[in-house]
């Protein structure tokens, strides 16, 4: 017989159970729900945050390019490459009291007050295009050790070795090279696309605009681990950036120089053009600025001082418009020659003014010149000769042989800013001013005044054609690109356009004219004559404001001074270089611009180049 046991109930054993279980059931749920979160977290949404976490751990950093170099005919360096350390803060990092903390440490090291550091922070935050904001550029390697060393306690702070821009001639090539400067926002919103970035440069002027797009490099990247500070801890990848192509020039860089201090505290522009094939060998234009102020900005007051100037310093001159003034005598005697209107040997009596109607025209010289035929009216530039002459060709013949010689259009350089000139007509008269056409106009074109306007590349274009034998050369100063390693990419060379409409016999005579001018007893132009070489040469003056009264142009203010020219060839029996000197309200083109051109070709045939 067996026996059962019947358990007594135990009121406190089983409440005991029953929290046992609770909480069995309770901490199997809780791991449960972890387990569930670690397999959604792991399993599901792995891949999003391993990317997310990689996000925040890796950052990729832009490199610059180095622009490509601007070399002279010689191979010396007219733009090129510097290394330069540049600060850039991370605003996301400094702001607040910690940016406050690092600010003041920047400060100590910089050597500056922390209230005048943070106002020019808080000022270039508003102006930055990216996520860095520039501090500083162009930093001693000393201070760039101390920002190093002290890394750790400064996060947010960078610095980067960037290419900075080198222009051995400064301001004397300042027109001709151009300058750079960092992109700012509104341009770097239509750029981008493009691959530009906040911290790259811009080719603004001459041939660092022209160019950008060879000049510039690509861009290489770096991919760096970061801590959550932001400081890298070590190189993951790198993609090495590639430098721009370089430039070979025609441009003479000794000339360059010379030309400019000749020019000395005057505004005006000096070209000089090879006859023979149409290169230019120097292109000036005085004021200049040094480039170099580009990149590291301008005060207020600097700036303003600059853009007030009366020289204009910003203007490249010698691509800009004036009055030719009697430089342009060779055109109207040109187109009197071919359209046989006169003889060179008919003489034209000059009393020192020319009547027309009830209108009297001056000549520069008021008791008149005598008797003068063709040679002698350039020699001695007779206004009263080509006012006769000038009537009988007419508005229509003169402006037509003009443009036919290269006026009233760019010279095909290229050059940023270029302009066209004017070449006044009838046509052109009623439809501007809705008047027509008078006789006294015709008067002041022919000898270079009036609404005429031409540059120093025009004239320097023209008479290097009226001296090699008529052939009209498109100037060009690029001889080749290539790339860093020296393989020539592109190679240029002379492009004749046409031919000037006249024959050869035309061309002597003019150039019989400009020998007589620069040689002859009474020549305007003889301060630039030398002696073991003929130079060959035309002076020019150009009112700038009508005068009742014969007022010397030194007497006058600045601003109403004549402009002088001066254009020149040498040597006279087989030319291998022309020049234009232009002075602005520089006053007569025999005293003010031979002067500089006989300095300039007597260094030039010597040989002995210096800047007095």
């Amino acid at each position: 017989m067996s026996l059962r046991y019947q358990r007594v109930p135990d009121p406190d054993r089983d409440i005991l159970e029953r929290r046992l279980r609770l909480i069995s059931l309770f901490v199997i749920f809780v791991f449960a729900g972890l387990l569930l979160k670690l397999f959604f977290l792991q399993i599901i949404k792995g891949p999003y945050y391993r990317e997310l976490a990689q996000k925040r751990s890796l950052r990729v950093i832009s490199l610059p390019a180095p622009r490509g170099n601007i070399y002279d005919r010689r191979g010396l360096l007219l733009a090129g490459n510097t290394p330069s350390f540049a600060l850039f803060l991370d605003p996301r990092l400094v702001k607040g009291k910690k940016g406050d903390a690092i600010l003041q440490r920047l400060a100590q090291i910089l050597g500056e007050d922390f209230p005048s550091l943070k106002q020019r922070y808080l000022i270039a935050r508003r102006k930055s295009a990216g996520n860095q904001v520039l501090l500083a550029e162009d930093l001693d390697r000393d201070v760039v050790a101390r920002i190093e060393a002290r890394r750790y306690f400064l996060p947010g702070v960078e610095i980067k070795v960037e290419p900075r821009r080198f222009y051995p001639l400064g301001e004397a090539a300042f027109h001709l090279v151009g300058y750079v400067s960092r992109i700012n926002a509104k341009e770097l919103q239509r750029l981008a696309s493009q691959g530009f970035g906040p911290d790259d440069f811009l080719g603004r002027s001459g041939l660092e605009a022209q160019f950008e797009r060879l000049l510039r490099g690509k861009k290489g990247r770096r991919l760096v681990e970061v801590d959550a500070l932001g400081r890298i801890r070590r190189v993951v990848a790198e993609e090495p950036p590639q430098i721009g192509k370089s430039i070979l020039l025609t441009i003479d860089s000794i000339f360059e120089k010379v030309a400019y201090n000749l020019l000395e505290d005057r505004s005006g522009a000096i070209v000089l053009l090879d006859p023979r094939d149409g290169r230019l060998l120097a292109l000036v234009s005085a004021p200049g600025v040094d480039p170099h102020r580009f990149l590291k900005g301008f005060s207020f007051e600097e700036w303003k001082k600059i853009t007030t100037d009366i020289k204009h310093p910003l203007l490249n001159k010698a691509i800009l418009a004036y009055h030719p003034g009697s430089t342009f005598k060779l055109v109207t005697a040109m187109a009197a020659l071919e359209k046989r209107v006169i003889s060179p040997t008919k003489e034209i009596f000059c009393p020192g003014f020319y009547r027309l109607g009830r209108r009297v025209f001056r000549c520069w010289r008021s008791w008149g010149h005598g008797k003068v035929d063709l040679i002698k009216a350039i020699e001695v530039s007779c206004d009263t000769y080509f006012y006769r002459v000038g009537e009988l060709v007419g508005i229509d013949t003169l402006s037509q042989f003009a443009r036919a010689c290269g006026f009233g259009r760019p010279t095909g350089l290229g050059f940023p800013g270029e302009k066209s000139g004017l070449v006044p007509d009838r046509a052109w008269k009623l439809r501007v001013f809705k008047v027509p056409w008078q006789k006294g106009e015709t008067l002041n074109v022919a000898i270079g005044q009036g609404a005429l306007m031409a540059t120093p590349l025009q004239l320097a274009k023209f008479l290097a054609a009226v001296v090699n034998g008529g052939h009209l050369y498109k100037p060009w100063y690029v001889y080749q690109v290539f790339d860093p390693y020296g393989e020539i990419l592109e190679e240029y060379g002379p492009k004749l356009e046409g031919n000037l409409p006249a024959h050869p016999n035309t061309l002597r005579l003019l150039k019989k004219g400009l020998v007589a001018a620069v040689n002859g007893k009474e020549g305007t132009g003889k301060a630039a004559k030398l002696e073991k070489v003929t130079v060959g040469g035309k002076t020019g003056t150009a009112q700038i404001v009508g005068m009742k009264k014969r007022i010397k142009s030194e007497k006058l203010p600045y601003l109403k001074r004549d402009h002088a020219w001066f254009i020149a060839y040498a040597p006279a029996s087989k030319p291998e270089i022309v020049m234009v000197v232009f002075v602005e309200h520089g006053g007569h083109g025999g005293s003010a611009a031979a002067p500089l051109a006989g300095k300039f070709l007597k260094m030039y045939f010597e040989g002995r180049w210096s800047s007095s």
